[in-house]
């Protein structure tokens, strides 16, 4: 039998600090000094004094939660979430709004200025925004049979058990209403340990339940489910091995720029609704479109940019990688076409391993946007400048691979026109941003 070293887990003191904040990281934590030692802390603020516990400790910083404040802020804001000390999910709450804003756009800039050498301050970086609440039209929550009750909500903070939550007040209203009344719904099911998680989808078209299911439902709990989502109008699918309509309309859209957008109930779409209508069109007013310009939009999805960019220019060509989101974007320009002015192509192509020379890269494309998920587009960088472009729209949810392609576009003779920080999500820690780079 093979022994491989393990080394002992550093124990954390169990005895209380005192200590005073310093200032706050990209995530709303605290920062302190002790010993030597910096201390992130969080739901601590700068100037507040606190007692804390570590609840790690490592060589050069340690993690720690308040167990009593000796002073507050008077900035520090009251969380509207009845479930904020606990839920994982928001946890930003004790934050204002404009804190939370300055702090991403510092984060962004001086990751900016440290990784890709780009001189960005706060001040150069616009916010878009809209409401810090009820903003999210979608969200997933987990289901767990705990404490002899089906619990349904998020994480605990640093823990597997589910907050068994009564409010979201992130959650657009129709979605928050929905979650007592669906909670006493899944506990008259038989199985319930058969229940994975619940997916909630609103959007002009309606309400969206899926519920995914590790086994097959009895035909008993199938008619509960049912007679619920007829009383409360709503689109029901089960999830097992594959997804089945049970109840409700299968006709699902969202409305941007007099455009309906058709989608499946399993398509991305962006969770905050009017951040991406104000995205949009900045996307249109940074690209300066005109009439005789042709626009490559990578990462295109089902056409969540590609369709309304096509109401202003001459012809618009979307790339995205998976087979049936082209195909709904290729649905939506047939049904919107009497809104459209350009012409609209897209393509089937996986942006991770792009050819020198790509059909869809026609050299009359004089503009690219591109909103790539975390991973980046690094892969298809090269072709972006090799082209080069007048104008490059690069929308992000990852600071980390947004800087990492932009310092080869400044490499290229890039630079940054134009700089955003989107509030897509308020509360949360999640940074996307869109920048605008020209020669």
């Amino acid at each position: 039998m093979v022994l491989f070293y393990s080394p002992p887990k550093k124990t954390v003191s169990p005895r209380t600090i005192e200590l005073t904040i310093d200032s706050l990281d990209a995530f709303g934590q605290g920062i302190a000094h002790y010993q030597g030692k910096t201390v992130f802390v969080k739901n601590a603020l700068p100037s507040e004094r606190v007692k804390i516990k570590l609840t790690e400790d490592r060589k050069n910083y340690a993690k720690a939660k308040v167990t009593q404040y000796c002073s507050t802020s008077p900035v520090r804001t009251t969380a509207l979430c009845s479930h904020y000390q606990v839920c994982g999910g928001c946890e930003m709450q004790h934050i204002s709004a404009q804190m939370q804003h300055h702090l991403k756009a510092e984060a962004l800039a001086n990751l900016l200025k440290k990784e890709a050498n780009y001189e960005l301050t706060v001040t150069d970086i616009q916010v878009i925004e809209d409401k810090p609440y009820h903003y999210r039209r979608r969200a997933r929550l987990a289901l767990m049979w705990q404490n002899n009750q089906l619990a349904m909500g998020f994480r605990q903070l640093e823990s597997n058990q589910i907050v068994n939550i009564t409010v979201c007040p992130v959650l657009v209203p129709e979605l928050e209403q929905l979650i007592v009344p669906l909670r006493s719904c899944l506990n008259r099911l038989k199985d319930k340990k058969a229940l994975g998680h619940v997916e909630l989808i609103h959007t002009e078209s309606g309400i969206i339940v899926i519920l995914r299911h590790i086994k097959p439902l009895i035909e008993k709990d199938k008619q509960i489910l049912v007679t619920f989502a007829e009383q409360h109008e709503i689109s029901l699918y089960l999830l097992g091995e594959t997804l089945t309509h049970c109840s409700g309309s299968q006709h699902h859209y969202y409305i941007i720029n007099d455009l309906t957008l058709e989608f499946s109930p399993q398509d991305f779409i962006q969770v905050n609704t009017q951040i991406n209508r104000k995205m949009i069109y900045q996307a249109i007013n940074w690209l300066d479109l005109q009439p005789t310009d042709h626009v490559l939009d990578l990462f295109c999805g089902m056409g969540n940019f590609s369709l309304p960019i096509a109401q202003h220019c001459h012809h618009v060509i979307g790339v995205e990688g998976v087979q049936t989101l082209v195909e709904k974007a290729k649905h939506n320009t047939r049904i919107n076409q009497q809104h459209l002015l350009a012409e609209v192509d897209f393509f089937v192509s996986n942006l991770d391993e792009v050819a020198k020379k790509p059909i869809w890269f026609t050299n009359k494309i004089n503009k690219i946007l591109l909103d790539p998920a975390r991973a980046g587009a690094y892969h298809v960088m090269d072709s972006i400048i090799a082209h080069q472009p007048s104008h490059i729209v690069y929308i992000s949810c990852n600071p980390a691979t947004l800087v990492r392609d932009s310092k080869k576009l400044k490499q290229a003779g890039y630079k940054i026109v134009k700089a955003s920080i989107l509030d897509m999500f308020p509360q949360t820690k999640h940074i996307e941003s869109m920048l605008l780079f020209k020669k």
